[in-house]
């Protein structure tokens, strides 16, 4: 047999014992990837940020326009697409109306709204 044919039936010899990971390892390896790649929730934001979110959330809610938030959760920054259809003064927060499901977002963890285009 030769060399060539041994290499095709066998595969790549050098890395065969490396494809079985212990689930610790696994585990282990996750963990670090998600630490790794943690973002800290952003600064709170100025007095100016506020004011100027605190306006398109409410025009948002009068004209009834697609939206985009971008907010902290788990370390790391999402965006959702919706509507704003509410705003809770007293636990802080909107709702986004989703194409088929709502989501509360709490306004500490939004970073930026815009109107979608």
């Amino acid at each position: 047999m030769r060399k060539e044919e041994l290499f095709v039936k066998r595969g790549n010899l050098l890395w065969e014992g490396s494809r079985m990971m212990l689930p610790e390892h696994k585990e282990g390896w996750l963990k670090l990837q998600q630490q790794e790649s943690y973002i800290p929730l952003h600064e709170p934001l100025s007095e100016d940020s506020w004011q100027e979110l605190g306006e398109i959330i409410m025009d948002a809610i009068r004209q009834q326009y697609d939206t985009t938030v971008t907010f902290w959760h788990d370390g790391r920054y999402h965006s959702l697409d919706g509507k704003v259809t509410k705003y809770d003064d007293l636990n802080k927060r909107i709702k986004l109306l989703l194409s088929d499901d709502y989501e509360w977002l709490n306004l500490r963890m939004i970073k930026d709204v815009c109107r979608k285009h």
